[in-house]
């Protein structure tokens, strides 16, 4: 009888044992686990916000034969902005809207995004030949880990996602 109660205490000493190798492991995969999906709802809100901002810069304050496009510092960034709302480091969002209108490219807002290059408008200069103006709505945002653990940087060593910059941008042609 004892010593089956002596086997008894070195198997649950083998399983406390062994509990205590994994459970760091099984901490990190959890901790990893909620950044990422943290990050992916970040990148996945940056890039609606863009592509929301975008869609208003197209369509508010059109009319028939008349389409006035929208201010975009005082309508779209605070659309984006508020699309936004629901990230941790609002902060360090950033809105750029630019437009370009027969070659006169106009930005509103922070940052240094420029509108993709637009082939037919730049052959078309100076012909009068028009029918659209482009535009675009670029989001910058800095992702910071939720849980955030040890780091080592100069050796490229992180136990987390690190801070990491979500850039998105979209892209328009609003017919005039």
């Amino acid at each position: 009888m004892k010593r089956e109660i002596e086997r008894r205490k070195r198997i649950r000493g083998q399983s406390i044992l062994e509990f205590a190798l994994i459970l760091p492991l099984l901490l990190l995969l959890i901790v990893n686990a909620v950044n990422f999906g943290v990050f992916m709802f970040a990148w996945i809100t940056v890039s609606s916000a863009a592509r929301s901002g975008a869609q208003y810069l197209m369509r508010a304050g059109a009319s028939a034969g008349a389409p006035q496009a929208p201010d975009p510092s005082s309508q779209v960034i605070p659309l984006v902005t508020a699309d936004c709302a629901s990230l941790l480091n609002k902060a360090s969002l950033q809105v750029r809207v630019c437009t370009n209108n027969n070659g006169t490219l106009t930005c509103t807002g922070p940052g240094n995004g420029s509108p993709p290059l637009d082939s037919e408008i730049d052959a078309t200069l100076g012909s009068g030949l028009h029918t659209y103006v482009s535009g675009s709505v670029d989001v910058t945002y800095t992702y910071q880990p939720v849980i955030a653990l040890w780091d080592f940087p100069n050796l490229g060593i992180h136990a987390t996602l690190p801070a990491t910059t979500i850039h998105r941008q979209a892209a328009i042609r609003m017919i005039q």
